[in-house]
């Protein structure tokens, strides 16, 4: 128990969770967003790792690769929030408002698309484990993003009356040109890939200069004892 309280890891992902549940309170989300999904996906996972931690009392989250997958999803939101929603406005703009309601939705817009995005990037950058993932996540962590796009776009032309019918105005049509927008996908694929690559070579990085420190531990402990009389 000790171990684990005194783990930065286990109050850091407590204080997202607690980030992630304010923003779904002072926000209006609607779940026809990529983004109100994988958020919510995200504080699921979360809610579920620190309640694993607590009973295993391991300072580790589970399912690592699931964790890798949420961890680039968040950081393609981030992107395409900031770059193809905002176009690189700074995000306080919509926090430091007159109207209080407006202020409260900036507060929950900056949470969803750039302060959870970040925490989950520092867990992944900070802590373990290490060595998990695989070259190979790379074929399905962009399936989900994939899927929701294809999703939305299906949604669109079964159900023209629907409230919010293209909730991302880069997915707008032009005209009935549905096939467009699909083939507008493929590039926003290959950012998942190269975000999810930077991810996993981070992690292989670091799992294979931790091997060879702890290779080297063991053979100068081999030494050691050697040459002990």
């Amino acid at each position: 128990m000790r171990r684990l309280l005194a783990a930065p890891q286990f109050w850091f992902r407590g204080l997202l969770v607690a980030i992630s549940v304010f923003g779904f309170m002072v926000g209006s989300h609607s779940v026809s967003y990529l983004t109100t999904i994988t958020n919510a996906i995200l504080l699921g996972y979360l809610v579920v790792g620190v309640w694993t931690m607590w009973v295993r009392r391991s300072p580790d989250l589970p399912a690592p690769r699931l964790r890798g997958a949420i961890a680039t999803w968040m950081l393609f939101i981030a992107l395409i929030a900031h770059s193809m929603l905002a176009h690189g406005a700074n995000p306080f703009d919509e926090v430091f408002v007159p109207d209080p309601a407006e202020s409260l939705q900036g507060i929950a817009l900056l949470i969803a698309h750039y302060v959870m995005p970040a925490g989950i990037l520092i867990d992944w950058l900070a802590f373990g484990p290490r060595g998990k993932t695989t070259w190979r996540d790379l074929l399905w962590w962009p399936l989900f993003p994939v899927a929701y796009g294809v999703l939305t776009i299906l949604r669109a032309i079964w159900f023209p009356a629907v409230t919010n019918r293209v909730p991302y105005p880069f997915m707008q049509p032009n005209g009935d040109d549905w096939f467009g927008v699909v083939v507008s996908l493929l590039p926003m694929m290959l950012a998942v890939m190269a975000i999810g690559a930077a991810l996993i070579g981070w992690d292989r990085a670091v799992a294979l200069v931790a091997a060879g420190a702890q290779s080297a531990e063991r053979e100068a402990g081999r030494v050691a004892d050697r040459l002990s009389p």
